[in-house]
């Protein structure tokens, strides 16, 4: 894995992500990582669950110096556990959203780390506006940490597809790479609500399918429904899922569910961290 970035507003549910990237960082060989922390807004805009926007706040030399020392810890943290990782740190005053782009221009970015938050809404996860920004822009790839999730070995992954489509946008090259690090056991789940595709489309995307991923020996499951995110949950819990991925289309059925008119459904009730992989 070359580049991660990991998003810190130095928040409890922030530190239950970073837990998460050292315990991958134990794992597997990781070259590169950038630490960044937006000064934008206060909380960095990043857990902001709400319409209201605070004004820009004043930074004085204290907090940059407080920024500074907290970025500094993370740092050489992850340097104990990876000394063979190339670790940066990074603030500024943009969004989380502009600096991560800015970044990207330099760099390409293979995950993105950012943690949900667990404590509010009787202990449910919320999702602050950066984070549904980075989703909905469907341009990285994206580990979305739970704050009640403990750190743990990826064991056990299920991979949530809606077959529309998926020769399009299917990440084979990039499963295979995560087989390749984490030497895990699928599952794989199609989540299409029932009599959206005609028989030869789902035959079609079907064959595909299988023939892209038969030989990770996976076992193969069909949800159909309408509440499919409580069926995903039940699957997770049921097969002791560490590892939740999907592969939405930028406007298709999973990607819609982290809008704020759905409620954010699937983030919002998840119990392991989700990965959703672009094409």
């Amino acid at each position: 894995m070359e580049t991660i970035i990991f998003l810190t507003d130095f928040s409890i549910a922030a530190r239950h992500a970073f837990d998460q990237l050292l315990t991958i960082a134990k794992r597997t060989k990781i070259n590169n990582v950038i630490i960044y922390h937006s000064l934008a807004y206060f909380n960095s805009k990043f857990y902001n669950t709400g319409d209201f926007m605070l004004p820009p706040p004043v930074i004085d030399e204290m907090e940059i110096e407080d920024v500074k020392g907290k970025l500094r810890l993370l740092k050489q943290e992850l340097l104990t556990v990876s000394p063979i990782t190339e670790v940066s740190a990074h603030y500024d005053l943009l969004t989380v959203m502009d600096g991560v782009l800015r970044i990207s221009e330099n760099e390409k970015i293979d995950l993105i780390v950012v943690g949900l938050r667990g404590s509010d809404d009787g202990g449910k996860n919320s999702v602050g506006s950066t984070t549904v920004d980075l989703i909905e822009s469907h341009a990285f790839n994206l580990l979305l940490v739970p704050e009640m999730n403990p750190a743990h070995l990826y064991k056990k992954a299920l991979l949530a597809v809606d077959l529309s489509h998926l020769h399009e946008r299917l990440p084979v090259k990039t499963i295979f790479q995560m087989q390749e690090l984490l030497s895990l056991e699928w599952h794989v789940v199609n989540v299409s609500v029932l009599g959206q595709q005609s028989a030869a489309q789902l035959i079609e995307e079907q064959s595909f399918l299988h023939s892209s991923l038969d030989s990770l020996e996976p076992n193969y499951s069909y949800l159909e429904g309408e509440d499919i995110v409580s069926k995903i949950n039940t699957y997770v819990e049921d097969h002791h899922i560490d590892l939740l991925v999907t592969a939405p289309r930028k406007l298709g059925f999973l990607a819609t569910l982290f809008r704020k008119s759905a409620s954010k459904k699937l983030a919002v009730h998840t119990r392991v961290p989700i990965l959703m992989l672009v094409p």
